[in-house]
This record gives structure tokens, sequence and C-alpha cells, in this order.
């Protein structure tokens, strides 16, 4: 078989291109041919001939193009119209309500995406999402999960030392809801845990952004909030272990990996149940779509309680059965020789 992956953009921090190249590891090792392509590929991105400029793709009916759809990309229409098969998995795009006071171009190419969605799902053979969300928004029951390599579980992750620290990881954006975060930390800090420390790992939308985040943070809790970004995997993997408690308030996720990271490093997570969060999450985290004030009562909760660290620790290990590759490996490989 012939799959080539086709990208809406390809950048060194972008978690569909690195769903792109684990999938490519995995054809290849079936013994399919293939590349994979984008109409934009950031050049921090150090991906070589990995991913290709999409203007050297010339597909044939023997081609069956998997387009992973995150974001309007005209150029990838006219592939609509060659004679390969194709096969479109939706990783979501982000309502555009939560950007058009922050960046308003990036506003227009939600809408943009949004709209081109059902037209690109119409004139393919084949749709699936990466959550039961995403497909419902195609009108389909067909999923294909990531595919994720996720360190092992253990089941007797110890208390980290150090001050009690909350961990968010996630693009400083705003339907991210780091704002969220900072302000039930405030609580937090206020009201329970007077020496808690905040982390927000993550590229922002844009340095104003970025900046007007950090100077909530420093109006709110004054030295309280860490801000990081462009870890590597070692860097991202100690910000887990260092963690007492996950913590998101994402107003919109078509997935949410890292969620299924800090189960993986036996993190208690409290989450707000938007978009796929309660479906990526099962019975493994504190889910409350309420005050900020039960939020950070939760945090508390998470960080105090030992039973209920425990409990949270095996139900993390337990919902990763869930998420094994094996499954999505099966999922992708139906979805594509169907």
């Amino acid at each position: 078989m012939i799959v080539h992956q086709v990208l809406s953009g390809a950048g060194p921090y972008d978690a569909v291109t690195r769903q792109a190249l684990a999938w490519r590891e995995r054809f290849t090792a079936w013994g399919w041919e293939g590349a994979d392509w984008a109409p934009f590929i950031d050049p921090r991105a150090g991906l070589g001939r990995r991913v290709r400029d999409l203007r050297g793709l010339a597909p044939t009916p023997a081609d069956t193009l998997l387009l992973h759809y995150s974001a309007y990309a005209p150029r990838l229409r006219a592939l609509l119209d060659t004679p390969a098969r194709k096969v479109l998995l939706s990783h979501n795009v982000t309502p555009a309500r939560w950007f058009w006071d922050h960046e308003p171009q990036v506003a227009l190419q939600c809408e943009l995406g949004r709209r081109q969605l059902p037209e690109f799902a119409a004139r393919c053979d084949a749709v699936a999402g990466v959550s039961a969300f995403n497909a419902a928004e195609l009108g389909t029951d067909r999923v294909v999960p990531l595919l994720l390599d996720l360190p092992e579980a253990s089941p007797d992750a110890a208390v980290p030392a150090g001050p009690p620290t909350v961990l968010f990881v996630g693009r400083l954006a705003p339907h991210k809801r780091q704002d969220e975060i900072i302000r039930a930390f405030a609580l937090l800090r206020r009201h329970r845990v007077p020496d808690a420390r905040l982390v927000l790992v993550g590229e922002p939308l844009h340095e104003a952004y970025h900046e007007r985040l950090r100077g909530l943070a420093d109006t709110l809790v004054p030295g309280a909030v860490t801000f990081e970004r462009s870890l590597d995997d070692g860097e991202l993997a100690a910000r887990y272990r260092a963690a007492h408690a996950f913590v998101c308030l994402s107003e919109h996720e078509g997935f949410c990996i890292p969620i299924l990271e800090a189960f993986a490093h036996g993190v208690p997570v409290v989450a707000r149940p938007r978009g796929a969060v309660a479906e990526t999450a099962g019975d493994a985290a504190l889910l409350l779509g309420g005050s900020l004030d039960a939020i950070a009562e939760l945090l508390h909760l998470a960080i105090v309680d030992a039973e209920l660290r425990a409990t949270l620790r095996a139900r993390g290990r337990a919902r990763l059965d869930a998420y094994r590759p094996t499954i999505a490996q099966d999922a992708m490989r139906a979805l594509l020789e169907a």
C-alpha cells in the first residue's frame, strides 16, 4: 500500500506533526510506502526530508492520501480533485470565537477551517476522528485514537519533594484558559496552600498574549508562576515528575494528550469537562465545570489527600489501557485497508 500523509502545516512543537511522524514509522514497519507532505514547514522543526513540500506531491490512482485535518489549508483543497483514495482524520479546529479579540488572523483561519471541514469530509472516501468528540462533528462514529508513546505508569509514584506544584501543559492560547488557571491558583494560595507554585508549559499564541498572562500572574500571585516553553521530552517529563497536581480548564479540546501524560507520571488531574476532555480522562480525573473556588478546593484535595491521590493514580494507570498503541494501530489499519 502507498499512503501519503498530508498535514495542514508542520512545526517543531505541533502534536499533529508528531503524530504523522509516529504513523510513518508504523507504516514503514508494515511495509507500506509513501511520504509525508505539508504546504508549510517551519524551518525550526529540523524535519529535513521527513516532511516534504506539498508542491512535489502528484497522487496517482494507486495512492491513498491520509489528510490530517487540523487547520484551514486552502492548498489542500486541490487534492480533493486527484484520482487517489482520500481519507480524512480530524484532529479538530478550535472555534474562532476564542481568537477574535487576540489574533484576528488566527480567528479567520479557524472560522474558514471549520467551514471547509464538511466539504472535505463529503469528498473523502472515508472519515474518522481522533476522538469520538471529533468524529461526531463529521457525522461518523469511526475513531482512530492518537498513537502515543507514554512512559510506563508506576504504581508507586512518590509524592514529589519541594513546595506543592500545580502544572498545566498546553499552548498559551485563550481557549486553554491559563487566565482562569492563574485565578484558581491564586485562590488556592490564598485560602489553602500559601506556598504552592504554578508551572505553565507551552508555546504562546504570540508574545503580547504571553505578557498579558504574565502580567495577570504578577498581579495576583507575584513570583509564584513559572512560564516555560520549547522543552524537550526529558525536560517535560521532569516537570510532570515534580508536579503534585495537573489542572486543565480548557474550554475546547479535541483530545488532550497532556492529561494522559499526567496519568502516566502518576499526577492527579483536575479538569473542566469540555470538548473531548471527559472522554479522554474517563473516571481517572476530578472533573468539575463549576466555580474557580471549587476548582481550587479540588486542587487542594488532590495535593493533600493521600487516599484520593492513590485512587486517582490507580485509575489513571487503568485509563491508559484504552490508549495502548495496539488499539490505535488496529483502528488505523482497518480504516486504511477498508
